[in-house]
């Protein structure tokens, strides 16, 4: 089976798609302005109210509670404690940030489109490291299933208007 193409044009070197153990795309029209999307998408201490898989995120350093270049948080996801850290920030149209862990590093880009019927989102992750091959078969299909309702939920909350202040 081919990977997914992917519409991430800058990847980290040792992160691209043919590089890594996996790789996941998701993608949804949210029904909202982009501006609304990028503004729930950029506070990672809202994501587990719209996305179960996001939980005890806490900030390390940088800006905060919105993130920007330079942010740094902890967040338990997929049963393991990750550090990310925002690598690439292009507001209201490209966010993407580093993942470490124990089992292997990754890389999350999100890209947000403008279009008839509100915003076009893409989110693309690639993983590796040893754990990761070991654990692909289960994390993969998995990881795929649970970004989709991170989409979803994203959708749902982004329908309801912006995120409350900080």
């Amino acid at each position: 089976m081919n990977a997914p193409e992917t519409a991430i044009e800058t990847w980290p070197d040792e992160h691209t798609p043919e590089a890594s153990a996996f790789h996941a795309v998701n993608e949804l029209l949210i029904p909202a302005e982009p501006e609304v999307v990028w503004a729930w998408l950029c506070r990672p201490d809202l994501w587990s109210s719209y996305y179960s898989n996001a939980r005890f995120v806490k900030h390390l350093d940088g800006p905060w509670p919105r993130i920007e270049p330079g942010s740094r948080w902890r967040w338990l996801t997929f049963g393991a404690l990750i550090t990310s850290e925002v690598v690439e920030y292009e507001p209201g149209q490209r966010l993407a940030w580093s993942a470490k862990s124990m089992a292997g590093s990754g890389h999350h880009g999100w890209l947000l489109r403008r279009q008839a019927g509100g915003t076009f989102v893409r989110t693309e992750e690639t993983q590796k490291g040893f754990g990761m091959q070991l654990i692909k078969p289960a994390l993969k299909p998995l990881m795929v299933r649970l970004h989709q309702r991170w989409l979803e939920g994203l959708s749902r909350k982004a329908a309801e208007g912006p995120p409350p202040a900080p």
